[in-house]
């Protein structure tokens, strides 16, 4: 039991679970302090209080700390002032997405790419893939899983998730080839998606040992 414990500890493991149930508390004290940040902006007169940046910056910041209604809220305001701002769309799309409103994030995500193809750098791609695997239109996820993994050589999620979504096809050869693929793109010099790739590369391993 101590071995097993020790191995867990040091394999990462432990430190993402503590950085996922720290981060609620971290952006809910974040998110207070930008909004005050934003309101002195606003009455030192260099914000239009009913403007597109305005509404932006406080959709970005309710997103931030997920109060997914409140962004979206603040979001659709910026959109219809501004319906051509890409990272707006894609914006909108995420709080869509997690509030199960997957036909409405796909129109989203899909409007955000058209404008800027790398917009998310692949991220907004796995996110329309989960829309679409939410809507049960498992080819459609495929073909967005297939996208993320061609523009962003850097990150294991849409492999990982790819190789679900062909496990649960009965597609176990492709399976297997996308959980390696995920274990693979694991660096543990790349400091910007360190703690999401390692999550997901060993998720990866273990379905590959459960194949």
């Amino acid at each position: 039991m101590g071995d097993w414990f020790l191995r867990w500890f040091t394999s990462g493991a432990f430190l993402i679970l503590a950085l996922y149930f720290s981060a609620p508390i971290f952006h809910l004290i974040k998110s207070r302090s930008e909004k005050a940040r934003l309101y002195r902006r606003l009455t030192a007169g260099k914000l239009n209080p009913k403007g597109f940046e305005m509404r932006m910056e406080l959709g970005e910041i309710y997103a931030r700390s997920k109060r997914w209604s409140r962004a979206e809220s603040e979001l659709r305001e910026a959109a219809e002032i501004d319906p051509e701002h890409a990272h707006c769309q894609s914006l909108l799309g995420i709080c869509l997405f997690h509030q199960g409103k997957h036909e409405e994030a796909v129109k989203h995500f899909e409007r955000a790419l058209e404008l800027r193809p790398s917009e998310g750098y692949g991220r907004t791609q796995v996110l329309l893939a989960r829309s679409y695997e939410a809507l049960e239109n498992t080819e459609r996820a495929a073909e967005w899983y297939q996208a993320a993994l061609e523009r962003n050589l850097s990150i294991c999620e849409p492999a990982y998730r790819l190789g679900i979504l062909n496990r649960n096809r009965e597609k176990k050869e492709e399976a297997k080839q996308n959980f390696q693929e995920a274990v693979r793109r694991f660096s543990p010099t790349d400091r910007n998606n360190y703690w999401k790739n390692l999550r997901y590369s060993l998720m990866a391993k273990f379905q590959l040992v459960a194949l």
